[in-house]
């Protein structure tokens, strides 16, 4: 990239002419008159800071006052677990430094870094005190701009920056010419953004140009050409988030890209994008692994899916749909019938996860099963035989378990999670260490198994040394994993069948009773040991799934009064009540989900709760 520059006649700097004009734009100048400019640029030192870099707070940057003419700064400090987080974004046309100036401090709690690559303007504590003693608006405009951000901040205007530059840089040869950034450009045009991308033509560019570039469109994709070019390292530097394009039949590299010091820290760790000439996601690449710490997530593109490049369009716009589906045994059915509704409303799929039953029916989504496909399976695993049968010595549980992980194997094969089309994850109870467990690797029947290990009724999943039973027992709603993976990607759909139980006993001296006593009497208006168990796997999460249930964009919640845990015989009932319920909701709030595709990148929506 080649830097705007000046050039010295003497001991005077003289700067391109355009920088009078935009500088006229800042906030800090405002009002304040050409000689004031002329003043400030006679008292400032211009210099480059290339992305991912680190602003050096030492020496003559220790109070001064910074300008960023062009690119962006991120503002980063140590959250509660010790971790650097972005908390601002300073565009071009601000400043930064203006408390360290006024304050003279050099205790800089925040650290500063180039999320592309940028233009500075220095202006030092003495140059600042000689330019306000000559134009004292330049300091009353200071001011402005401190209340204002004071303000805003107070109001929780701080909103998060949404990635708007991404690179797409191959790992594997013969990958530069893959048009993945057009046809992505080409689905986001599709929604109404405003999508270009750059390729090494623009190399010579100065950084200027690539400022104005990117503020003319909504998504800028920088196509790498070589994982070491200096093109590709400077598509890098400019990138919000990074992607990395390789063939799934083929090995990754051994070793990881290299990245500017500071760039993972702006943008993340890259995700990638596997590419699947012969149209099918089973097959991942040697060395692949979700923890390799590599990348923080990644995208199956089939060849022929253009379903997979729509939704990787609507996840870069913040506007991927996720999907939670809470357990509820037999309630859970109603899943089925909410997702078809959901369904013919147009909204589509784009992340899953969910809890026991709901765990089990978000898997047969991310599999991209069919409506059919799942009410046959659900019908012949649940209602034409049911699952929890094989009692055995409850030395563990009530039940040994070999028929539901039979069932599940039978239905998920051998299938790892990571090998889903659709991103997926659910959630078991780790009761060694009191956690939630989140499952988004390894096997796919053996992850489900743990989510619906019901205490005492299942035994649990060893993982590790670790106890996993029932997600329900902690999280049965686990909307806060779903908003925390998809990073404010989009709205997030909850469909909680929980309902509220009436777990009542109408024989006062129940508990008391001969067992002989309560076979006579069949049980009646008593609840049985099964129902007891089923009800405790769930009722310890009842106060974070009412904090959960705000964390989402869209509630669905059938009632469902007379269908019970383990009602498995009201297949059909529960799924027109789910079919029902979500029907009613659509049409009488007038909220045709499809708006989650919005009108704009990352539109932001309100928080809609669709009632009872």
């Amino acid at each position: 990239m080649t830097f705007l520059s000046s050039f010295r006649i003497g001991q005077q700097t003289v700067y391109p002419e355009d920088l009078y004009e935009r500088l006229q734009s800042f906030a800090l100048l405002e009002n304040v008159g050409d000689p004031a400019l002329r003043n400030l640029l006679a008292e400032a030192n211009w210099f480059a800071l290339p992305g991912g870099t680190l602003l050096d707070r030492d020496g003559e940057n220790n109070a001064a006052l910074f300008l960023v003419v062009t690119g962006s700064l991120g503002v980063f400090v140590l959250d509660e677990q010790g971790q650097r987080q972005m908390v601002a974004h300073i565009p071009a046309g601000e400043t930064v430094g203006e408390m360290s100036l006024i304050a003279g401090s050099s205790n800089h709690a925040a650290q500063l870094v180039a999320l592309r690559d940028t233009e500075l303007l220095r202006i030092s504590p003495d140059g600042f005190e000689a330019l306000i003693a000559r134009h004292p608006r330049v300091m009353l405009n200071l001011m402005q701009m401190l209340v204002k951000r004071l303000k805003d901040a107070n109001r929780g205007r701080s909103a998060k920056l949404r990635p708007k530059t991404f690179a797409i840089v191959p790992l594997q040869d013969g990958l530069s010419e893959v048009p993945i950034a057009q046809r992505l450009a080409g689905a986001l045009a599709g929604i109404g953004c405003r999508a270009a991308v750059l390729d090494a033509g623009a190399s010579d560019q100065t950084a200027e140009w690539f400022n104005t570039f990117e503020q003319a469109h909504d998504i800028v994709f920088y196509r790498g050409d070589a994982p070491d070019s200096p093109w590709t390292q400077l598509c890098l530097r400019q990138a919000d988030r990074i992607f990395l394009l390789a063939r799934a039949n083929q090995p990754l590299p051994l070793a990881p890209l290299s990245l500017p010091a500071f760039k993972e820290r702006a943008s993340g760790a890259p995700d990638l994008l596997l590419l699947h000439p012969d149209g099918a996601s089973a097959v991942l690449p040697d060395h692949f692994s979700v923890r390799s710490g590599w990348f923080r997530s990644h995208h199956h593109l089939r060849a022929g899916h253009q379903a997979d490049v729509a939704r990787v369009a609507r996840m870069i716009a913040g506007r991927a749909v996720g999907l939670v589906l809470a357990g509820g045994g037999a309630r859970g059915f109603a899943h089925i019938g909410i997702i078809k509704a959901l369904k013919e409303a147009g909204v589509p799929f784009d992340q899953l996860g969910g809890t026991s039953m709901g765990a089990i029916i978000a898997a047969g989504l991310a599999r991209e099963w069919g409506l059919e496909e799942m009410r046959d399976r659900m019908r012949e695993v649940f209602v034409t035989s049911n699952p929890l049968s094989g009692f055995t010595l409850p030395l563990i549980a009530l039940f040994n378990g070999k028929k539901v992980t039979a069932r599940l194997q039978e239905h998920f094969d051998e299938v790892c999670i990571e090998e889903l089309p659709l991103p997926f994850f659910c959630v078991s109870s780790d009761l060694t260490t009191g956690r939630i467990h989140v499952h988004r690797d390894g096997k796919l029947w053996r992850a489900l198994r743990a989510s619906v290990a019901l205490p005492g009724i299942l035994p649990p999943v060893t993982h590790h040394g670790h106890l996993l039973v029932d997600g329900g027992v902690m999280n049965n709603l686990p909307v806060d994993v779903m908003r925390e993976q998809a990073g404010g990607e989009g709205p997030i759909i909850a469909c909680d069948i929980t309902g509220e139980f009436n777990l009542r006993a109408e024989d006062e001296r129940y508990g008391e009773r001969s067992w002989w006593w309560l076979l006579g009497q069949r049980m009646r208006g008593n609840p049985s040991i099964l129902s007891i168990l089923m009800r405790s796997g769930t009722v310890g999460s009842e106060a974070q799934r009412r904090v959960v249930r705000e964390q989402c964009d869209f509630l669905i919640e059938p009632p469902m009064p007379d269908i019970q845990l383990h009602d498995w015989k009201k297949f059909d009932q529960a799924i027109q009540e789910g079919y029902d319920t979500a029907r009613a909701c659509i049409d009488k709030n007038g909220i045709p989900l499809t708006n989650v595709m919005g009108d704009g990148p990352g539109m932001p929506l309100p928080h809609v709760i669709v009632a009872t």
